[in-house]
């Protein structure tokens, strides 16, 4: 499926510019997504989108932010990256602040972040961009947290309204990088004190 709108709508909402979160283009094999394997090419959706999917079938609750008591969209959001090390905003609005800005769709990729709005009005609902042209979200209209295909007839308003995308890097994925980076210098020929590296980016990594 290819998607209508290639560039990002206008959003009533003023973003200020975000830290950068790198990501590496390195495939990271296969994740299950519903009982089916599903290949993945970030180390983000390795962690993101299993955890996401622990909590399919969480009733939806207003103002939520556990699977206790069950998750609104940006408490679900909230709740799974922070299960991967990544402290997100509260809501919706705020978490469209966070991470890379993905000006293009054809750039999603799996565990990015995908806000919605109404035409003209605020960013009301996020969801986690899980591949294949689905999304993981806790929904109101879903009775909770569910898979939506954007290509489906229930998909169709998530396709229309899409209106910010936001790649937020988790803590395990930037320390792939740097392993992936030691093994390019070493191959190189360049002595590098990896362990030394790992403890100082382990230090920095961001608490759940």
């Amino acid at each position: 499926m290819q998607f209508q709108l290639i560039t990002l709508r206008s959003a009533a909402i003023l973003l200020p510019i975000a830290a950068a979160a790198a990501c590496s283009a390195r495939s990271a094999g296969s994740i299950t997504q519903a009982g089916r394997p599903y290949p993945t090419t970030t180390r983000s959706a390795s962690a993101v989108v299993p955890t996401a999917e622990r909590y399919i079938g969480v009733k939806y609750k207003w103002g939520g932010t556990s699977p206790s008591t069950g998750f609104d969209c940006s408490g679900y959001t909230q709740y799974v990256f922070a299960k991967n090390g990544v402290r997100l905003p509260r809501t919706s609005r705020a978490q469209a602040s966070a991470g890379d800005n993905i000006r293009d769709y054809r750039a999603l990729r799996a565990g990015d972040l995908i806000m919605f709005a109404e035409n003209g009005k605020p960013i009301s609902h996020v969801a986690i961009f899980a591949g294949n042209d689905r999304i993981l979200h806790s929904s109101k209209s879903g009775a909770g947290v569910r898979y939506d295909d954007l290509g489906s007839s229930r998909g169709t308003w998530f396709r229309n309204h899409m209106v910010v995308a936001r790649r937020v890097g988790t803590a395990g994925q930037g320390l792939g990088i740097v392993h992936d980076l030691v093994s390019e210098l070493r191959a190189s020929g360049v002595r590098v004190d990896y362990p030394a590296i790992v403890d100082v980016i382990g230090d920095l990594a961001p608490k759940p």
